[in-house]
């Protein structure tokens, strides 16, 4: 044994056991330890607004109104629980922000119907303001005047980051639109200049019915519309929702790179019935570019002018693409095409879509079922429209496309191909040599003989039109042989527009995108169909 380890040191290491044992080495004789550990802080609240007393926010004394929770501040990672089958009057205020990878969320607990929140006469039921990282879920929301969601900003440079709402239902908002956007139940706006709102997601949010204008509006940038200096916001998805009765738009993205529209439904919007200046649509985007709208059903919408179409690639659009869509019914177009205010919207897309029964409104008919215009300086280059199938039966005879109401500039190819025209009317197409037509089918019902309006001039036979206009050379007239080719029930088609056997738009499509650069013809068509992966062997219509 080493030298060291003598009687001093023996004596120290059993001083220093007795002081292990007794938890501090130490000379005092207190029985507890000189620092006691605070308790953990509380992260999980609860309210129920259905108590008789107010309490402590934990489950086993739970807030009671409101008021306790908005004047509380919330921290990353909390959480606020409201009790199920109870009804909370007032405004959802809560303050603070959360952190990326810990944001604050709300949500029901218990059983029973989704809490409502009742916003009553105040301006709206529930409020953020320049507050981010939040995920709201499971919650009816119901009244407000302007607003029943009012996610907003007024911070210039801000950016709000990461709102999340999910399975909301949002309605019952008292105020009248008088005029578009100025209300909305589902409605996110930041206000600053150059304050941008990025990752929002809404999913499974429902939105109307009520008077107010926007049933559900998400703007990725504010206070700034119109200057294409300021930043746009990024990552916005709207998905599983539905916007209905509203009386302006039904779900409207703007202002942001990289939004989605997809698996929603809108239907009567634009059903103010004394609203001024300018025009709803029902499922649309503006100032957005590379967005992608698909999977969706817009039907029965309206307006008190123009538009009232159900989908809208709006101006200052860049890279949109619209496909797998079903629109029908409504006052207006299927889908159109603008341009204005001295931008040009570049390489727009609308494939694999079906229209029916739309221009449902005789002084709205003149849109046709694919609309194309330009104002005030705008231009359009390079918007694609193939591989759709369209039922025409308008309030009043029009062509279905109307192409001649636009500038176009630029050296992307507009084009109209593989197309599928099934019509009541024997108005086609209006167009002229900006726009290149090719291996569409139409056809009008009954056998009549359609019609071509080329650069001013009307043709009653597709070999006139052809000789004069040089363009559909690989086109045809006749019976497409659609399976139920006046479908225009609610729901996406299941057979309705697919081919017969023997149908001449078997085969007969081409790949509109040779010799286009970054053109694609996508995967699949309208029903889920893998496209032919050799390129050959294309159908027309929608139907693969």
């Amino acid at each position: 044994m080493s030298a060291w380890f003598g009687t001093s040191t023996k004596t120290t290491l059993a001083l220093c056991l007795a002081a292990l044992i007794c938890s501090g080495c130490s000379s005092s004789t207190s029985s507890g330890p000189t620092n006691p550990i605070a308790p953990p802080p509380q992260t999980a609240f609860y309210l129920n607004c259905s108590a008789v007393s107010n309490g402590s926010g934990t489950q086993d004394s739970p807030w009671n109104s409101l008021n306790s929770v908005n004047g509380y501040v919330f921290a990353p990672g909390n959480s606020l629980f409201i009790l199920r089958g109870t009804n909370c009057n007032g405004v959802l205020q809560p303050l603070g922000s959360g952190a990326s990878g810990s944001p604050i969320t709300i949500d029901a607990y218990g059983a029973g119907n989704a809490p409502i929140i009742s916003g009553g006469s105040n301006l709206q039921a529930v409020l953020l303001n320049n507050q981010s990282y939040w995920e709201i879920n499971n919650l009816e929301i119901v009244g407000g005047v302007n607003y029943g969601v009012n996610v907003t900003g007024d911070s210039d440079g801000m950016p709000i980051n990461h709102i999340y709402l999910k399975n909301l239902n949002v309605h019952g908002a008292t105020y009248t639109s008088v005029t578009r956007s100025d209300s909305g139940e589902v409605f996110l706006y930041a206000n600053g200049i150059g304050q941008t709102m990025n990752d929002i997601l809404l999913d499974g949010v429902t939105a109307g019915p009520s008077n107010v204008s926007e049933g559900i509006l998400v703007s990725g940038g504010g206070g700034w519309v119109g200057d294409s200096s300021q930043p746009l916001g990024n990552n916005i998805t709207i998905q599983n929702s539905t916007a209905h009765d509203v009386y302006g738009d039904g779900i409207l993205l703007l202002e942001t790179t990289n939004g989605t529209i997809q698996k929603s439904v809108v239907y009567h919007s634009g059903m103010c019935p004394n609203c001024t200046g300018s025009t709803p649509g029902a499922l649309w985007e503006w100032w957005c570019h590379t967005c992608t709208i698909q999977y969706n059903e817009s039907y029965a919408n309206h307006s008190w002018g123009g538009d009232g179409g159900d989908f809208d690639i709006d101006y200052h659009n860049t890279d949109n693409i619209v496909q797998y869509n079903y629109g029908h019914d409504s006052d207006g177009y299927c889908v159109a095409f603008f341009g204005a205010e001295n931008d040009v919207d570049i390489n727009n897309v609308f494939r694999y879509n079906i229209c029916s029964n739309n221009a449902r409104k005789a002084s709205s008919a003149g849109q046709g079922d694919v609309f194309l215009a330009t104002w005030d300086g705008g231009a359009i280059s390079g918007a694609q429209v193939y591989n759709n199938t369209f039922y025409w039966n308008p309030a009043a005879p029009a062509p279905v496309l109307v192409a001649s109401y636009a500038t176009y500039t630029g050296s992307l190819t507009n084009f109209f191909r593989n197309n599928i025209i099934y019509s009541t009317t024997p108005e086609m197409v209006s167009a002229d040599s900006n726009f290149s037509l090719d291996n569409n089918i139409y056809w009008v019902v009954g056998g009549g003989s359609p019609q071509w309006q080329w650069s001013g001039q009307t043709y009653n036979s597709l070999a006139a039109y052809q000789a004069a206009s040089s363009q559909d050379a690989q086109s045809q007239a006749g019976d497409p042989l659609l399976v139920n080719p006046t479908y225009d029930a609610t729901g996406m088609p299941t057979t309705a527009f697919t081919l017969q056997a023997g149908s001449p738009a078997l085969g007969m499509g081409e790949n509109v995108c040779t010799g286009i650069s970054g053109c694609t013809m996508g995967a699949q068509d309208f029903f889920g169909d893998p496209l032919p992966t050799s390129g050959a062997g294309l159908n027309v219509g929608a139907f693969q």
